[in-house]
């Protein structure tokens, strides 16, 4: 089972359902009981290098690092702030 989000053109209801993957184009509008069509939503997936605002492990990985070696970076001329 599968949470769907449809919309009534009769009554312009929105809403979600949970469906079968085999039933996800039928539903009937809980507003006025007609035939409602499954609305594409966007996906819930993430691309990697997508920015959510939170550390990845590489960026973890990274900052240990560059405290580790502060001294080298700096005189590399690599900013360590």
């Amino acid at each position: 089972m599968f949470l769907y989000e449809y919309h009534c053109k009769e009554c312009d209801h929105v809403f979600n359902l949970l469906n079968s993957v085999e039933r996800r184009h039928e539903a009937q509008c809980p507003k006025c009981d007609r035939q409602a069509t499954k609305k594409i939503s966007e996906g819930r997936f993430k691309l990697p290098g997508h920015d959510t605002g939170f550390p990845t492990a590489a960026d973890k990985w990274a900052r240990q690092h560059r405290k580790a070696n502060k001294r080298e970076l700096q005189e590399l001329g690599i900013p360590t702030d």
